[in-house]
């Protein structure tokens, strides 16, 4: 799985397989590398969601790998902004994180 442990696709990997070992890896690649090294039986990684479509750069290291969907896990991803208690949200000028999260972020 790419993230570390809590991340969400510790979450699915755990979903899918319920007495799996994960391991944590840094980047979508690492994920792949592992499995072609033997050194993980499978990769847990996100391939698409429901609001922003599919994660190129996953389905691009699944051609270059040749690794082959073998299984499916749905789960709900909730995201939280996070600020001191000090700041009300009307003085929320910047917000800093991943662009898939911006994407998904249409309620603030």
């Amino acid at each position: 799985m790419q993230g570390i442990p809590g991340a969400y696709s510790e979450e699915a990997a755990l979903k899918a397989y319920p007495q799996c070992e994960t391991v944590p890896s840094d980047e979508f690649e690492d994920a792949f590398k592992a499995v072609e090294l033997l050194l993980a039986d499978k990769a847990v990684l996100p391939i698409e969601n429901s609001l922003t479509g599919s994660i190129h750069r996953n389905y691009d290291l699944l051609l270059r790998h040749r690794l082959h969907i073998v299984g499916e896990v749905q789960l709900a991803v909730n995201f939280c902004l996070l600020a001191l208690p000090s700041v009300r949200m009307e003085h929320v000028k910047r917000v800093l994180s991943h662009p898939q999260v911006i994407c998904r972020a249409t309620t603030l």
